[in-house]
């Protein structure tokens, strides 16, 4: 058996290279699309499936205001004071906010960072490892509690060399001393990503209703999600009572952190990877409807293998060996292409996923990523062989060793055949693109593109028809629509819609008639 297998190997590279043209072109197709997979699934596998790095990670979650529409996660002081009071069931509860525009690192070398407000609780919340010094106190943490920073363990040695002596000291952050206390451990990965911390410094009986921090906490350790939301339930009743003016409706809730980081982009990757699934379908159509005109050419070398005695299940291993052989190639193709897009696409521009971490940084190859692409080659490989294996087996030997090979045709079964899997190919294509547009642009808005359609109706000038734009961009600049929002019932007859926006440069208008 391991010499037949052997002899199979040997001979499908020999004809391999017998026709470099076909090869070329087989190993290319399966190279894009197992290429196409490979790069959604590197994304899939560093949001969706790569456990959360934080200890305790399954008990950590995300404080809410549920609703039918979305979910809000900004929270206010008041709100945050009354999280903490509830010791039955959360072992801590911390705020932070989401970094904003960053702050300046003034002094000698100027430079822009990622910073968050957090609480003194934070660190303890993440579990965040301590290379340097110590995080926020209690003190430090209320107003008054004196300009103290803890820094990345990236930034520590960016920017200051990994010098010990940085804690203890002052920096300038937008022309302010403050001194650093402390600097994280090298494995700590924030979400959002941060290179500082900087204490909120909440007062303790403040009434400011303004809601712009979120809120995490880690649950008791025998107690269940369902639990704490019960308890939130009767603590939002009791938040009402102290604070009447606050709407009846809203309610306190808490989801699990993964979740929360998620959002809705797990339907969109899901999709999209279904969607590349399609594609990776069409590539093998193609294939196989290669390998069958070749099968056709190679009726007469099957004919004298089956009349020196070789089985039909033999012939047919040897096509699927050929087939297997070109999608592994395609496979190992397909995987450097995949991976190396994406990385160099995110690089370019991270498009604000979670858990990527700085330009794609958390993506990386694991077990798997190069099972799902060993796994999607091998079953490719079968997929597309299958038919013209099972086609070329079924030769009738007198037939075709009676024909010329200039006479020898495809034959009506082969003709079906590849008619099927032509009608196979343009439905698919047809579901991708009815399909997947809505989810293209859900995607990018839980990648941070900021977009809006504006419809204008038809007019004599046009014709009977109207006109949508679709205007999205990275930079969250300004969207301003006066009159589609204020006469969204009775829209104007001409309604005219302005666009404002920090960097015009960065629209990326789709004109759809």
């Amino acid at each position: 058996m391991t010499g037949d297998l052997r002899s199979d190997i040997r001979h499908s590279l020999q004809m391999f290279l017998k026709n470099p043209g076909f090869t070329i072109a087989a190993v290319a197709a399966l190279a894009l699309g197992i290429g196409a997979n490979t790069a959604i699934f590197t994304v899939v596998n560093a949001v969706l499936l790569k456990p959360l790095s934080y200890p305790n990670a399954d008990r950590i979650v995300e404080f809410l205001f549920p609703s039918s529409l979305a979910n809000n996660f900004l929270s206010c002081i008041p709100e945050f004071h009354a999280y903490q009071r509830q010791t039955s069931v959360f072992k801590e509860v911390a705020a932070y906010d989401n970094a904003g525009p960053g702050f300046n690192l003034t002094g000698d070398r100027p430079e822009q960072v990622h910073g968050i407000h957090v609480t003194e609780g934070y660190f303890r919340l993440y579990g965040a490892p301590i290379a340097l010094g110590r995080t926020f106190t209690k003190q430090e943490d209320l107003p008054h509690g004196g300009k103290v920073a803890v820094l990345s363990y990236g930034l520590w040695q960016r920017k200051f060399g990994g010098n010990p002596s940085v804690v203890g000291s002052a920096i300038s952050i937008g022309n302010e001393p403050y001194t650093v206390v402390g600097v994280v451990g090298q494995g700590f990965v924030s979400e959002p990503q941060a290179d500082l911390w900087l204490p909120f410094q909440f007062e303790p009986a403040s009434n400011d209703m303004n809601h712009f921090f979120q809120v995490a906490g880690m649950l008791q350790p025998d107690v269940t999600l369902d639990q704490a939301n019960a308890q939130l339930k009767l603590a939002a009743a009791q938040y009402h009572r102290d604070y009447p003016n606050v709407d009846p409706r809203q309610q306190f809730g808490v989801i699990p952190l993964r979740d929360s980081l998620v959002g809705d982009v797990r339907q969109s990757l899901l999709i999209m990877l279904g969607a590349v699934s399609l594609v990776l379908l069409i590539a093998c159509a193609n294939v196989a409807n290669l390998l069958l005109v070749r099968a056709t050419g190679r009726r007469r070398e099957f004919a004298i293998r089956a009349a020196l005695g070789a089985s039909r299940a033999r012939i047919m291993r040897q096509l699927l060996t050929e087939s297997i052989l070109i999608s592994v190639a395609g496979g190992i193709l397909g995987l450097a292409i995949g991976f190396g897009g994406v990385r160099a696409l995110l690089a370019a521009s991270p498009a604000g996923l979670p858990r990527i971490g700085a330009d794609g940084s958390t993506i990386g190859l694991d077990w798997r990523l190069l099972g799902f692409t060993l796994v999607v080659s091998l079953a490719t490989g079968i997929l597309f062989g299958l038919a013209p294996a099972f086609s070329a087996s079924r030769t009738d030997l007198n037939t075709t060793l009676k024909e010329s090979s200039s006479r020898s045709g495809s034959g009506f079964r082969q003709g079906k055949a590849r008619s099927l899997l032509i009608i196979t190919e343009v439905a698919l294509a047809l579901v991708l693109l009815v399909d997947l547009e809505p989810e293209i642009v859900q995607l990018a808005k839980s990648a941070g593109m900021y977009s809006m359609r504006v419809s204008s109706p038809p007019n004599e000038d046009r014709g009977e028809f109207s006109a949508t734009w679709m205007l999205a961009s990275t930079n969250p600049g300004f969207f301003q629509i006066p009159e589609v929002f204020n006469n969204a019932r009775q829209p104007s007859p001409n309604p005219r819609v302005r666009l404002w926006t920090d960097d015009y440069s960065s629209l990326l208008p789709i004109l759809r008639w």
